[in-house]
């Protein structure tokens, strides 16, 4: 049975999804996030059997790119649900046969870009710390927002200042960057943050500054952090990404899961 969330919300749909997450956090952690704390942007559509969730689709509007999860056994007909006239970022852990459907189902509206991304954690027992012995690594705090907006920048990502802002003192973000000099050069940050899993991203470091261990530093700082709080750490990275990979592997990461990842791009009609 398909449930939409929003539609048939109660304290038995939100305990179902709760019991869920914390038997699985690497799966449903977006899941359970994003109902909680940004209903206002978010679709979810869950299958279930009896007391059991086999699937779900997670739609998440408050990007740039509208962010899709579909993870395990969801029904060909719930694509009708995904907003084809926008850009999405698709991630989707599922068979093959239903992957190669969906992509062409979306190649009838628009160009399809795939990828294969990895998860991979990072547990307290795991966790072989990193720390720099040049520069200074600190925690980010609003007084930085010139220099993040600067990485930014340099990154190819535009945001604004108060978009920033609202990063550096919200209780779900937690940047740390390393300084040069006074200069920003690199930064990492977990953008979602529960007690039992921090979701670690926004990896960069400014071209001028890598094979230097930085980014290292930033990412094994975050997940202290995170270990500290008694979570572990998770992060997504493209398999081909090999230098990242071996970073992450020595400060103890592993790899869980496997996604392919589809950037998909509606074609534009002009009259």
């Amino acid at each position: 049975m398909v449930i939409d969330v929003f539609k048939e919300l109660n304290r038995d749909i939100l305990s179902l999804i709760r019991r869920t997450y914390l038997m699985d956090p690497v799966r449903y952690a977006y899941l359970y996030y994003d109902i909680i704390y940004y209903p206002e942007f978010t679709e979810a559509y869950l299958n279930t059997v009896g007391n059991e969730v086999i699937g779900y689709l997670l739609i998440y509007r408050g990007l740039p790119r509208t962010a899709v999860h579909i993870v395990g056994n969801m029904p060909i007909n719930i694509l009708e649900e995904l907003p084809l006239n926008t850009g999405l970022d698709i991630h989707i852990e599922a068979e093959p046969k239903y992957i190669n459907h969906i992509m062409n189902e979306l190649a009838k509206r628009g160009t399809i870009t795939r990828l294969r991304a990895l998860t991979m954690v990072c547990w307290g027992n795991s966790f072989r710390e990193f720390k720099m012995h040049e520069g200074l690594l600190r925690r980010l705090s609003i007084d930085d927002v010139k220099e993040l907006l600067r990485v930014k920048e340099l990154q190819g990502v535009r945001i604004s200042e108060v978009e920033a802002l609202l990063r550096l003192v919200s209780p779900h973000w937690h940047y740390y960057g390393l300084f040069m000099n006074n200069e920003l050069v690199s930064i990492a940050t977990a953008y979602l943050k529960l007690s039992e899993v921090w979701v670690v991203g926004d990896v960069f470091t400014v071209p001028n500054h890598r094979n230097r261990g930085f980014a290292k530093a930033v990412t094994s700082a975050v997940t202290r952090d995170a270990i500290n709080s008694g979570a572990m750490a998770m992060l997504h990275v493209l398999e081909d990404n090999e230098p990242a990979i071996r970073a992450y592997r020595r400060l103890g990461y592993v790899t869980v899961q496997v996604l392919t990842r589809l950037i998909y791009n509606p074609i534009s009609h002009k009259p």
